[in-house]
């Protein structure tokens, strides 16, 4: 929890749950955590549970994935669940988020402008936030990934690794709601840290 306690001192909007970081972690234990972070603050939290495939360290099984996530959706105020979910099972997180972060993620390449906005069309219609983040092997990649979202109001889009970092804070002053930070080490290629990010937003952000 040190380092729960380090973000609620710091200058942030809202704290994630990585609840795949947590060693046998299970949904009685994430609800009691949960407690515990809103007994000491305000910050709304996003609750999230990756597998190794989409980034995360969550290994016990898709279904005991979902449990923890259905189990706690309500407890919190976003509940991430991922594009590739099979389709019942994300739904029945959806059904118990009060609201959801529909997130597609590619570790490998900068998809096509056309396939990505069809995913984004379809992650509208299936939740609140479509979340895109992807690796670029070009720079153009980036420009790719800040288009969508100039002409997508309200989807969080983040182009990874070092090519990318820049993204994270250039796109939070195009609009998209959410960017991510590190408090300690990093969760995702190219992370900044919560001072960094938070600085170089205010000083470019227009007023």
């Amino acid at each position: 929890m040190k380092t729960f306690d380090k973000a609620i001192m710091m200058d942030v909007d809202y704290i994630e749950l990585r609840v795949d970081t947590i060693i046998n972690v299970d949904s009685l234990m994430v609800k009691k955590i949960i407690q515990e972070l809103k007994s000491k603050t305000t910050i709304p939290l996003i609750l999230t549970n990756r597998t190794p495939d989409e980034g995360g360290y969550f290994t016990a099984g898709e279904k005991e994935r979902i449990k923890i996530l259905k189990d706690n959706a309500s407890l919190v105020e976003i509940t991430d669940i991922e594009y590739s979910t099979e389709e019942s099972l994300r739904q029945s997180v959806i059904d118990n988020a009060n609201q959801t972060i529909i997130s597609y993620h590619n570790f490998d390449i900068t998809p096509s402008k056309e396939f990505l906005q069809d995913i984004i069309n379809e992650s509208f219609k299936i939740g609140d936030i479509p979340k895109i983040a992807l690796k670029p092997e070009t720079i153009e990649d980036t420009f790719t990934l800040l288009k969508l979202v100039m002409d997508n109001p309200g989807i969080i889009g983040i182009s990874m690794n070092s090519l990318g970092t820049y993204t994270r804070v250039v796109a939070p002053i195009m609009g998209s709601p959410i960017t991510y930070a590190t408090i300690t080490q990093e969760s995702a290629p190219g992370q900044l840290n919560v001072n960094e990010t938070s600085s170089l937003i205010k000083k470019l952000k227009p007023l």
